[in-house]
């Protein structure tokens, strides 16, 4: 059993000055709303950055003012709470600020604390002058059960690995890199691709170790583990349940609940087909695409380098963290994404294929509400009747 003083000693252990390279798009999001009361939580992938804009937000309120005793910093996932993860490690940490004045408590990682909204929804509905501020590894942080607990009482923000421009903001100049390795914080720093290649398989393990087999307590985790490199290997890959499910030996509803839990752990996420008919989904023909969320996991996987593939899951990326409402459509000839009724697609060589221009013109006579027709390609030199030519770089932000 840890005492009050060895919990705080463990507090204090991590140091809160090394807060890193700013990441300024998501502390301009956020510190509008220290001032706030609402409970804010930061959820993203694993190594995404968010312990440290946690400690950057520390250093926000020091250089703001507030004094060092009303800020708590607490790891949940240290090893030495392991066997302490429960309302009672929280409410001791709780005890470590003087609640009389205005004070911020920092949760990382409370998903391994279970049932830990009841706790948050108690606390902010007693406790006057704390303010909470948490993170989580999932991207469904709150349970279905007890989310609605929070309902009114949190404002949540999702941390993505880096985007190539806030890759340039880490001093990074190179396109290509940004495509092979992707943004994860670590990698982007690290010196060579030996040691950028370690960390993103270092990474795929233990997230589908921490956050797939071991939270669902998956009996077969090979399974797992194969279906997420066939998706990290092949990014944009449309799957057929049906086929997929005979293919690899896993039933259906076992294969989608997999897929469901990827998902959650933000390794991979799903772009579904474009049809205002709630029918079209059930078509065989109309099945979903997946990307990986950053390309390093497609390096991770495969020996390939296959710009076009890296290109189009980068673009992916972009609209699935910009964008609530991110679909493909297919006809005869495929429209790569469509977004905010605006069509796009994307092509990574120097001559434009003919198909490309057929795609956006073929969705045009489908939806007839679809009047902005996008070609995300090397140059925004090129034109053509109706549609839109933009640089792939400029467009992803450099």
């Amino acid at each position: 059993m840890l005492t009050k003083n060895e919990i705080k000693e463990i507090c204090d252990e991590y140091d809160k000055s090394n807060v890193g390279i700013p990441r300024k798009k998501y502390l301009k999001q956020i510190i509008p709303f220290l001032g706030r009361k609402e409970i804010l939580i930061l959820k993203g992938i694993r190594r995404s950055g968010k312990s440290t804009i946690l400690k950057q937000l520390i250093k926000h309120l020091r250089d703001d003012g507030i004094k060092e005793e009303n800020i708590i910093y607490a790891a949940l996932d240290d090893y030495r709470f392991l066997n302490k993860r429960s309302f009672e490690l929280l409410d001791e940490i709780l005890s470590l600020v003087d609640r009389s004045k205005k004070s911020f408590i920092f949760l990382d990682e409370i998903q391994v604390i279970p049932n830990f909204e009841s706790w948050l929804k108690t606390q902010y509905d007693k406790e006057i002058n704390i303010k909470f501020i948490v993170s989580g590894s999932s991207s469904n942080i709150l349970s279905r059960e007890l989310g609605t607990l929070l309902t009114g009482r949190n404002i949540t923000f999702e941390i993505f690995p880096l985007d190539f421009k806030e890759f340039t903001d880490f001093g990074k100049r190179s396109f290509e890199e940004f495509l092979i390795y992707g943004g994860f914080p670590e990698v982007v720093l690290a010196e060579n691709k030996e040691e950028k290649i370690k960390l993103l398989q270092n990474y795929i393990t233990n997230i589908t170790e921490k956050d797939v087999i071991m939270k669902r307590s998956i009996r077969d985790p090979v399974q797992v583990e194969n279906l997420a490199h066939l998706i990290m290997s092949n990014p944009g890959i449309r799957i057929s349940l049906n086929k997929l499910s005979k293919q690899i030996g896993i039933n259906i509803v076992t294969l989608q609940r997999y897929l469901n839990y990827l998902k959650d752990a933000y390794m991979i996420f799903e772009v579904p087909f474009f049809s205002y008919s709630a029918k079209s989904k059930f078509i065989a023909s109309n099945m979903p695409k997946y990307y990986v969320l950053d390309n390093g996991f497609y390096l991770a996987n495969t020996a390939r380098k296959e710009t076009s593939k890296q290109i189009e899951a980068a673009i992916a990326q972009k609209f699935f963290r910009e964008s609530n409402g991110l679909f493909y459509w297919k006809g005869k000839n495929e429209v790569d994404f469509v977004v905010k009724n605006v069509a796009y697609n994307v092509v990574s060589s120097k001559v434009i294929p003919e198909r490309e221009f057929l795609g956006l013109s073929e969705i045009s006579n489908h939806f007839k509400h679809i009047k902005k027709f996008i070609l995300l390609c090397q140059t925004s030199k090129a034109s053509k009747e109706n549609i839109e030519f933009l640089e792939i770089k400029y467009f992803l932000g450099i």
